[in-house]
């Protein structure tokens, strides 16, 4: 299969005008936007080149100037598609963001055009400039959480629906509890966020109780808060349309829900609901920039599930 093989000396540099453009970058200043821009070089495609594969290293993201990309993941059916990537859109930066290797890979479906931002060039610049930095995390959340957006509806199309749509309770505030800091932290025990953002999360989290079937927020309601589960479970699903109800996930102790609300700005895409035996979740108001760590798990997770679905035989 032919592979795309970037030659950063011959490609030509993208300049401010060419970001400006698109909608990830309008929140930049101008400074940042040329600071961002000298950066990037633009490539060349050609319809079923493969930018980067499955499981490879790299911390280069990209931005879609032409043409379309696909997301693809090996399975036992064979190498299934699992997202799609548009003009004005990133793909890379879930490993620029965790530093972990590609977990998709992707190929150009049609002639391409790709603005490649060389992954330690920024993370140089952005820590010198800390407005580059903040634009940048703004970017990323906006396209962490459309692309975990479009991977629950590819779920609510693959997923079989539980039961018919049923009226449901409204949403309700939890029961104040009180958590030592130090069972906060067990829950991050394998997190990997540092000792500075742990102890941060310690203080600032506030935990409350929930009774069984008791509904956290619905679909279609304004978010303005992140939650992760400390005991019990908490479902999440989606009511879709002549189906019913159709289940997404099931999160146990330090399963992470509800931040897209926060990043994008959009309603709740989802209900979430104490499971049977109710549940406790921290609670976290004011928004960090840990969330894009927090995003970039969501999806790897999300794919992961996508890819195992795409890859099962049809039903007879």
């Amino acid at each position: 299969m032919n592979r795309f093989e970037p030659d950063a000396a011959r490609a030509p540099q993208a300049g401010p005008s060419d970001l400006r453009v698109f909608r990830v970058f309008q929140h930049f200043g101008d400074p940042q936007l040329a600071q961002l821009a000298a950066q990037g070089r633009e490539h060349p495609v050609a319809q079923g080149h493969v930018v980067y594969d499955e499981g490879s290293a790299g911390d280069d993201f990209f931005v879609v100037l032409a043409g379309t990309v696909e997301g693809h993941r090996n399975t036992p059916a064979g190498r299934q598609p699992v997202t799609r990537i548009r003009v004005g859109q990133l793909f890379g930066e879930v490993s620029f963001l965790d530093g972990r290797p590609r977990d998709l890979a992707t190929l150009a479906t049609e002639p391409s055009v790709l603005l490649a931002f060389h992954g330690e060039g920024v993370r140089r610049a952005a820590a010198a400039d800390s407005e580059l930095g903040a634009a940048l995390a703004h970017t990323f959340w906006h396209s962490l959480a459309a692309k975990i957006r479009q991977a629950n509806q590819f779920m609510g199309e693959l997923l079989p629906p539980s039961h018919a749509a049923v009226a449901r309770p409204a949403a309700r505030r939890g029961s104040s509890v009180d958590l030592r800091p130090g069972a906060k932290l067990d829950l991050f025990a394998e997190s990997g966020l540092s000792a500075a953002e742990l102890r941060l999360l310690a203080t600032t989290l506030r935990a409350e109780s929930f009774p069984p079937g008791a509904n956290l927020f619905l679909e279609g309601e304004r978010g303005d808060s992140l939650y992760i589960v400390a005991g019990g479970e908490v479902v999440i699903s989606r009511r879709i349309p002549g189906r019913g109800e159709v289940l997404l996930a099931t999160l146990p102790r330090g399963g992470v829900f509800g931040e897209m609300a926060l990043v994008d700005d959009q309603l709740r895409s989802a209900d979430a609901r104490s499971g049977l035996g109710g549940c406790t979740v921290l609670v976290l108001s004011q928004f960090l920039d840990l969330v894009c760590r927090v995003l970039c798990h969501r999806l790897r997770a999300m794919i992961e599930q996508l890819a195992e679905r795409r890859g099962q035989p049809p039903a007879p």
